[in-house]
């Protein structure tokens, strides 16, 4: 098949207090290098270039279930870092002063193959910043981990 890339497009996200959500997401991407494209009263629209993020009000009658990212469906979105220094610097410039609570440790973990912290949005939709500049290539972890399962057997 000719003419298509291998880039995703956009991922949309419902969200159940559409104000608290577009404020949050306002406050986390441009510093990532993310741009808001525009706010409507139906979504907003951030792009980083190649993708789109765009958010969502959750139409009525479907907010009861909630969100939670052990249950089938999204875990988490993972946000490119240029570098370890940028993750530090989402760090101090955002995550501090804004208060986010960071999950599993009170500041980024790992080695220059991969270099992360975690923190969720206000539906608790778990939201990675990462450096991980050899993550796609086939000779650098995880992608050189032994294959142990067969959906065929």
């Amino acid at each position: 098949m000719t003419g298509f890339r291998s880039l995703l497009s956009h991922v949309e996200f419902n969200v159940s207090d559409y104000k608290r959500s577009v404020l949050f997401y306002d406050l986390i991407l441009p510093p990532l290098g993310w741009k808001k494209l525009n706010s409507t009263r139906q979504f907003t629209a951030y792009t980083d270039g190649a993708l789109k993020i765009i958010l969502c009000p959750t139409e009525s009658g479907f907010e009861q279930a909630g969100f939670h990212r052990k249950r089938i469906g999204l875990n988490h979105l993972a946000l490119v870092a240029s570098s370890k220094e940028a993750v530090d610097d989402f760090l101090r410039d955002v995550v501090i002063p804004n208060r986010i609570n960071l999950l599993y440790s009170e500041k980024p973990s790992g080695d220059d193959e991969y270099y992360a912290l975690y923190f969720e949005d206000p539906d608790r939709i778990k939201i990675e910043v990462v450096c991980a500049p050899n993550y796609c290539s086939p000779s650098h972890w995880p992608n050189n981990l032994k294959n142990d399962f067969d959906p065929t057997i």
